[in-house]
């Protein structure tokens, strides 16, 4: 039987993730920290109905923890893959606290480098991020740019975590797909984020609070295409890559919201605020790469993903499930 470790199993990606691998019949070994910088219940409840499958496990653990992580690799047959998707996300929390994203981020990233492909040479996804393109970068974005100026400290912790997978394939030949995720959206989407904040203000009939003058842009992509292209990822065995995955069509604050208003059947009512710092004024990704190694493309266009965002937010809210 195909295995695979998953850390961050119970998130927003990971929970998805887990879902697909049962069904193309891995044993999934799921990592998790239940981190509280979004309610854990959220999480609890994401990663519910795959703990009714046999082949699915969940260990809670902190992946900083460098003896915690050890003895839990040592208790677990050797994985077909490790699947690292476990961070501290979010840019304006880790411009107030961003030790602790030192510490959830790179930490965790050594320590899961040296618990499995380091040392044995088991081939690694990790999940980077676009945000390690920062402002500078020119779109779109190709994984050619140096990326060397990120704009905040979690874009610095992704960038540093790309550059210790680098050293871990270089010294020790680890295999390791870098995979850059771009804006992900759909069903599960984190409370924090813009299209299940905005949706929810909508819902409620709060003001839709946006940052600046609305024409900050992102490359909107669906939890369904990221998923599909981890699953390509984990059949790489050898060697070293990056690789975006992203909609490669930038959609502006401004339209979102007007395309959440329709989705969800209710004219939105916007209020601007300051720009905080260190947010991109757009993200777009070039997947020439993807489409080259493995014939990937995003297929879900955000008009359809939104539709489908907006009919399950409308459930949880009126189950009470929306934070």
């Amino acid at each position: 039987m195909k295995t695979a470790v998953v850390t961050g199993c119970a998130g927003f990606i990971g929970s998805h993730l887990v879902e697909s691998l049962i069904s193309d019949g891995y044993r999934v070994y799921g990592v998790d920290k239940l981190d509280d910088y979004y309610p854990a219940k959220l999480k609890v409840q994401q990663i519910a109905p795959s703990l009714q499958s046999p082949s699915f496990s969940l260990d809670v653990l902190d992946l900083a923890d460098a003896p915690a992580l050890t003895a839990y690799a040592a208790k677990i047959p050797r994985p077909s893959v490790v699947v690292h998707l476990a961070a501290v996300a979010g840019v304006r929390l880790s411009v107030t606290d961003p030790a602790r994203y030192v510490r959830a981020n790179l930490v965790a990233t050594q320590n899961v480098l040296d618990a499995w492909s380091r040392p044995s040479g088991i081939p690694l996804v990790f999940a980077s991020s676009s945000s390690v393109y920062g402002n500078n970068s020119q779109a779109p974005f190709s994984e050619d740019e140096p990326c060397i100026e990120p704009p905040s400290p979690y874009a610095a912790t992704k960038r540093g975590s790309e550059l210790l997978c680098n050293v871990a394939h270089q010294i020790h030949g680890a295999p390791i797909t870098m995979l850059r995720f771009f804006t992900v959206y759909g069903p599960r989407q984190r409370p924090d984020l813009a299209i299940r904040k905005f949706s929810t203000a909508i819902l409620r009939n709060h003001e839709v609070t946006v940052f600046g003058d609305g024409s900050m842009a992102r490359d909107f992509t669906h939890v369904r295409d990221i998923v599909r292209g981890i699953t390509f990822a984990m059949r790489e065995t050898s060697g070293f890559r990056t690789v975006n995955l992203g909609n490669s069509s930038p959609c502006t604050v401004t339209a979102l919201v007007d395309k959440l208003g329709h989705a969800l059947g209710i004219a939105p009512r916007v209020r601007l605020i300051e720009r905080p710092a260190g947010e991109m004024n757009v993200t777009f990704a070039d997947v020439t790469r993807a489409a080259k190694l493995w014939g990937w493309k995003a297929e879900v266009t955000l008009d359809a993903g939104l539709a489908e965002f907006a009919t399950w937010l409308k459930q949880e809210e009126s189950q009470g499930r929306n934070p």
